[in-house]
């Protein structure tokens, strides 16, 4: 820096008797750039992925002993942060340019940004943690044959099918997922736990009216489920639907017609002679 004192007071003298005459010398210190910049602290910042270009991060600032402090900022190339974010060189505010998920870039970024002040450098690490959104739906996990699930007269909360809900989102609540009513409700069917698909009633097994050896169409009840997470707002995502048949149990013996028979068998009969043809119900 320029630095103006007096450094000097000049007398000169001459004849008998002797005359003086005094001055005064001003010697100004010029500066030269001799000293590094230097930041004036660690720097983290944080930032929400899916953040749009220009948000800004954070900003780094920086100090130069010297007096023309006309210290630039850049980023430094490389690494999983590289174009994903820029730095202005005046101020130092770093701002987003690419698209950061958090999935896939992980939780954490690191960028280097150094200081230049026209004859020295100075680098240093910059933190910056993504902070995870709700971004990723669910999705759903059914048995293979969910298209025609099969039960008995089933009782009250009996299971009819157990099914499963993953969401790849990395962060609670936003990856915990259930399986839900598409609905919310239905008289026939609950979720219990998240993933047990149940019976809310008692389901008898139903006869056509026609003939009453044949199962009713009534037996064939449709649900549709989802797969719901317990993000903010939450996302989901609708199900195949499952169709589930009620079947009766096999709850009565084969009845043969009548508990005796008698038959005469010719003392000639080839093999495969048809003795009696014999039914049960």
């Amino acid at each position: 820096m320029v630095v103006t004192r007096p450094l000097w007071v000049l007398t000169a003298m001459q004849g008998s008797p002797s005359f003086t005459s005094t001055t005064t010398v001003d010697v100004n210190v010029q500066d030269i750039n001799d000293n590094h910049p230097r930041f004036t602290q660690l720097f983290r910042g944080s930032v929400f992925e899916n953040a749009s270009p220009g948000t800004v991060v954070l900003q780094v600032t920086s100090t130069d002993a010297d007096e023309a402090d006309v210290t630039q900022y850049s980023l430094q190339a490389g690494g999983a942060s590289s174009g994903l974010f820029a730095i202005d060189r005046d101020t130092g505010v770093i701002t987003v340019t690419g698209h950061i998920d958090h999935e896939s870039t992980g939780h954490r970024l690191v960028v280097r940004v150094a200081a230049n002040d026209g004859a020295f450098n100075a680098e240093t690490t910059v933190t910056i943690d993504v902070l995870d959104e709700n971004d990723v739906a669910p999705v759903c996990h059914l048995p293979a044959s969910s298209d025609a699930i099969q039960t008995v007269d089933d009782a009250r909360l009996s299971v009819v099918v157990n099914a499963s809900a993953t969401d790849d989102d990395s962060t609670s609540p936003n990856r915990d997922a259930v399986v839900s009513l598409r609905d919310r409700w239905t008289r026939d069917f609950v979720v219990v736990g998240g993933e047990a698909v149940s019976w809310r009633r008692s389901m008898p097994f139903q006869t056509a009216l026609s003939d009453r050896r044949r199962s009713s169409p009534l037996n064939a009840h449709r649900v549709t489920l989802a797969a719901v997470d317990a993000g903010r707002p939450a996302l989901w995502t609708s199900c195949s639907p499952l169709t589930v048949n009620v079947v009766a149990e096999n709850e009565f013996s084969p009845q043969f017609g009548q508990s005796y028979y008698s038959v005469a068998v010719p003392n000639n009969a080839a093999a495969g002679f048809t003795v009696m043809t014999l039914r049960a119900r």
